[in-house]
């Protein structure tokens, strides 16, 4: 199966290329943005730790866009890390995003190292958060944790190791194909060859424990407006083999909708990880999370109160780790890219044992610069 798909993706490509003629050359876009934090954390686990603290973040992106003569569009995507350091999440040194692109009335294909089908498409209450991004926000630079939780609405490829706010994995190396949108439906898919790819990176061995391999994403969508209202419904999964015997095979889902009424929206979601890439010994096997979230918009001014509930399956007979978060964030354009912002988020981490029970309040205020 994998063999013929990529097959068929070299075939079609080159099919596309041999009708296209002559294009005048691609355009580049240059843009990104820059954002200050300033972060104040109030703790259970405090010991040695100072509650304040700076942070910055930085990206330049580079947008690519071409149209032959022919009608077909292609070119590419390039996001810079602009930072003093490396990418806080493990996505890359020099970048987090690289990918080429083909598109045409038949629908779009992205290559590279690009979030896929299930990230794009997937519909949680982090969609219609505010300033940082809420329950999927900045708000795991600021606390800290000494157990295993499920901490942001992303199905298990995305959460890379699980640690709080990890998305190491999201920008593997892959191809991916969008449908065009049919009376507002839309369905996308990816492959991946191996859950360490990314960049130049190409793993052979596919005897890599928690690691998994041959994994397909998928999503199918559903937007439209009736009215004042706008209708927003997605369903969204990963699987694939794992690499080594004794784990267990990724399969995970989550299915999002939102409402939006004159500049109000309410949004839910439900996800499921199940035993994804843990060890059958563990016995684990019921990993998840539900989301809910409203915000409102009026004019420069926005603000958003979102909510995500897990609970992470330590195993047979050790229980569940629970963690809520209550995020509500406001932000205000005060100028054409500029966006200063306050969120607060209120945690909740109960793990097995209370040795690692943390609850935590993390207010952020920034701006950010958008160009």
């Amino acid at each position: 199966m994998k063999k013929i798909l990529l097959g068929s993706t070299i075939l079609g490509a080159a099919v596309l290329f041999a009708g296209a003629a002559n294009a005048e050359t691609p355009k580049v876009t240059v843009g990104g943005f820059a954002d200050f934090q300033v972060g104040v954390t109030d703790e259970d686990q405090d010991t040695n730790l100072r509650s304040q603290g700076f942070r910055s973040d930085t990206t330049l992106t580079f947008r690519i866009d071409g149209k032959t003569d022919a009608g077909l569009g292609y070119g590419g995507g390039i996001d810079l890390e602009a930072d003093a350091t490396n990418d806080a999440q493990s996505q890359g040194t020099n970048a987090s995003r690289t990918f080429v692109y083909l598109d045409g009335n038949w629908g779009r294909v992205e290559m590279g190292s690009e979030v896929g089908a299930q990230g794009t498409m997937k519909i949680d209450a982090s969609n219609i958060a505010r300033a940082t991004g809420g329950i999927d926000g900045d708000f795991w630079f600021f606390t800290s944790s000494s157990a295993q939780f499920w901490a942001t609405p992303d199905l298990a490829l995305g959460y890379g190791a699980g640690n709080l706010g990890n998305e190491s994995q999201e920008n593997l190396n892959k191809v991916t194909y969008y449908t065009p949108r049919f009376s507002g439906f839309q369905v996308g898919v990816s492959y991946t060859v191996d859950s360490d790819d990314r960049g130049q990176t190409v793993t052979r061995s596919d005897n890599n424990a928690g690691q998994a391999e041959n994994i397909f994403s998928a999503g199918v969508s559903y937007d439209n407006t009736f009215g004042d209202f706008a209708v927003g419904l997605a369903a969204t999964g990963e699987i694939g083999d794992a690499q080594t015997a004794g784990t267990e095979d990724l399969q995970t889902w989550n299915v999002g909708g939102k409402v939006g009424y004159q500049g109000f929206t309410v949004a839910a979601s439900y996800g499921d990880i199940g035993d994804s890439l843990r060890t059958t010994a563990s016995g684990a096997d019921d990993t998840s999370y539900w989301t809910a979230g409203v915000a409102y918009e009026y004019g420069p001014f926005g603000v958003s109160a979102t909510y995500l509930d897990s609970e992470y399956d330590n195993g047979t007979g050790l229980g569940d780790n629970e963690f809520q978060n209550l995020a509500i964030g406001t932000d205000y354009k005060l100028a054409p890219g500029l966006t200063p912002y306050v969120e607060v988020n209120f945690i909740e981490m109960d793990a097995t044992g209370t040795v690692n029970d943390n609850d935590a309040t993390v207010f952020i205020a920034g701006t950010q610069l958008s160009f």
